[in-house]
């Protein structure tokens, strides 16, 4: 961790201040990683500038001035230093949420056009109450519920839809926000960032903005720090950062998790080999599945899962290989790889967003409580159909990437950069800067279909990692057309028409599906199950139910991690956990390992904040301790 916020407003009078005081500074030092804190008042409220180790992951000020102050967390430098008029322009190049206190009493709280540093708020009894961590809003003073739909979606999609949050009353502010609250009234205002635009250019206008915009983007990243590395995966996203930063003059380290036994690891290899970067495999060896799980927690927000945010297990090594990992985080998204693209009737995209969901649904309802079992699907299908209802499906065939976005429905969501931040390494996510958002709103569905102008672009503006295979199906870029499957042509046409103009891609990609199917066949009906986990670790670097099978550490852990969470709701059945724990204990999982793991952090988080509640009450009631607080015109701790 590196700099938090923490909020609270309501009253003028002495008694509120005085309570207020009183949270914060018992709710500070529950933040993880507490080193220092400072607090700003004005009249109606207080805000907390927390500090936090190990440092270095973000930036932070705070400006104090005559009846109030502003407290910001950035990060980067320049999210520091945002004029007012622009927090909603901005995205991940000026990451950054900033609180400020009015000496009217008002209260004014803004962040970026992405909502970089997450942000959770609400209001109890009257008062407002606001971090950047979103346990901390219990130590604050919010009741210790469970959202019953939040907790539903997270199981199933690792990501609350909208702004709901695990926390009821807690609500995420979306990027673009600028929150305003006086005594008893909030407002709200949205502007997106990332949403279609009616201005379209040509392939060929479009490829040299793309090689133009990528550059600058890259060449600014960059110049950020000495010390960078970039993740390779052997992609497409990662290999248009890699070969970037070598055009630009630079030779960052490259890094790869697992070996060059796995796809991904040959591919990434093979591409830092052609563009002459230095490359380093870290095995994923027994010391490192789940390490250090329990308090690799504290630094999610409810949101993602300690089994699969996987950077957190290697996070001594990150810090390691530099102060700044440079990321591809959703290149793919903005380029079309979405299984709904090519429909517009919006019935057709909710059947195809809800089958991406359904096994999900179905593998986590057994471990909900008997009275929410049976309403498991329906709600979360109300969910998603209301979700979608909010963007105009048919107007555009590609109106699924942008709800996706929206609604941070892809991977890492926004827990990526805030996991690694609270590690204290910075991370940059160039496809996420504004100016390339810009960009790629501008692009067709045509030109998204099927990935077939992104992969121009890597044969013209990447041209020497163009000719390396990618990890996923052993294709290289320059030999293909097609990248991303479509919804309104079926599978297997598609696979046709592919293999017809590239034999060779289309066979192997043919190839890859079959033994994607044939594989759960082959060890569920077949004595001979080697060849079937030999393909799977090859296929992906983190094959958890693989491991629960066969890396006695992972599964002892996994099967802690439910113990301890046991009894947290009563949303969940105990004794569907008890099971899940006997069968890792047997050696006979009764559940994918990913479904087990956020089982266990959502019950994790829950009792963290009834742990938080209670102690809250305590110091409710404890007396008053002295606060550590900003005098007008005193100058804040500096920011690193």
């Amino acid at each position: 961790m590196s700099h938090e916020i923490l909020l609270i407003a309501g009253p003028g009078d002495d008694l509120a201040r005085a309570w207020r005081l009183r949270m914060l500074e018992h709710a500070c030092p529950s933040v993880p990683g507490h080193r220092s804190h400072v607090v700003l008042e004005s009249a109606t409220a207080a805000a907390a500038l927390v500090d936090t180790s190990p440092a270095g992951g973000s930036f932070a000020s705070a400006q104090p001035c005559v009846g109030g102050g502003s407290v910001t967390v950035a990060t980067t430098l320049r999210g520091l230093d945002v004029p007012e008029q622009r927090h909603a322009a901005d995205g991940a190049e000026a990451g950054h949420v900033t609180a400020a206190l009015h000496p009217d009493g008002s209260v004014h709280v803004a962040n970026d056009g992405l909502g970089s540093v997450p942000t959770f708020w609400g209001v109890s009894d009257g008062t407002l109450l606001l971090s950047t961590h979103l346990a901390s809003l219990v130590s604050l003073g919010m009741a210790a519920q469970a959202d019953a739909q939040g907790l539903l979606e997270y199981l199933t999609m690792l990501h609350p839809l909208g702004d709901r949050t695990l926390l009821s009353g807690a609500s995420l502010l979306p990027g673009g926000t600028s929150l305003s609250w006086r005594t008893g009234h909030v407002d709200r205002t949205r502007k997106m960032l990332f949403q279609p635009s009616d201005e379209t250019l040509s392939d060929d206008d479009a490829l040299a903005a793309f090689a133009e915009t990528w550059s600058a983007v890259m060449a600014d990243v960059l110049a950020t720090s000495e010390r960078t590395s970039i993740a390779l995966s052997g992609g497409l996203d990662s290999r248009a950062i890699a070969e970037a930063a070598v055009q630009l003059g630079h030779s960052p380290l490259t890094y790869t998790y697992g070996g060059v036994g796995t796809s991904e690891g040959r591919a990434a290899s093979r591409v830092a080999r052609s563009l002459g970067l230095p490359h380093l495999a870290i095995p994923v060896s027994d010391d490192r599945l789940l390490a250090q799980a329990r308090s690799s927690l504290d630094l999610l927000d409810g949101a993602h899962s300690a089994s699969e945010m996987y950077e957190l297990w290697f996070s001594d090594l990150l810090r390691s290989c530099g102060d700044l990992v440079v990321n591809g985080l959703n290149g793919d998204l903005l380029m079309g790889s979405d299984k709904a693209t090519g429909l517009q009737d919006p019935e057709a995209v909710r059947s195809v967003v809800w089958k991406r969901y359904a096994g999900e649904v179905a593998a986590m309802a057994p471990f909900l409580a008997a009275g929410h079992r049976g309403d498991a699907e329906p709600a979360v299908r109300r969910s998603l159909s209301d979700s979608l209802g909010e963007w105009d499906l048919a107007a555009r065939s590609d109106m699924v990437l942008f709800w996706r976005m929206d609604n941070r429905q892809q991977r890492w969501g926004t827990m990526l950069t805030s996991a690694l931040r609270r590690i204290g390494v910075r991370s940059e996510l160039p496809f996420m800067d504004a100016r390339l958002l810009a960009l790629t709103a501008r692009l067709t569905p045509d030109q998204r279909r099927h990935g077939a102008w992104y992969l121009r672009v890597h044969r013209e503006v990447f041209p020497r990692s163009a000719k390396v295979p990618r990890s996923s199906d052993g294709n290289a870029p320059r030999a293909l057309d097609h990248v991303y499957w479509a919804a309104d042509t079926p599978y297997l046409a598609q696979l046709g028409k592919l293999t017809l103009r590239h034999p060779v891609s289309g066979v192997r990609r043919g190839l890859g599906l079959a033994a994607q199917v044939a594989l759960p066949h082959l060890r569920a009906h077949s004595p001979l199950s080697g060849p079937a986990d030999r393909l799977d670790a090859r296929r992906t670097v983190f094959p958890a139910d693989l491991w629960l099978r066969t890396r006695a550490p992972y599964s002892q852990r996994l099967r802690e991690l439910l113990e301890a969470g046991r009894g947290a709701t009563p949303l969940l059945d105990d004794e569907a956990i008890d099971r899940a724990v006997e069968g890792l204990r047997r050696g006979t999982p009764t559940a994918p390992a990913l479904t087990l793991g956020k089982v266990a952090s959502a019950q994790l988080w829950l009792h963290d904040y009834q742990r938080r509640e209670a102690a809250r009450r305590s110091a409710e009631t404890a007396p008053p301790a002295s606060s550590i607080n900003l005098a007008a015109g005193e100058a804040p701790p500096a920011a690193p």
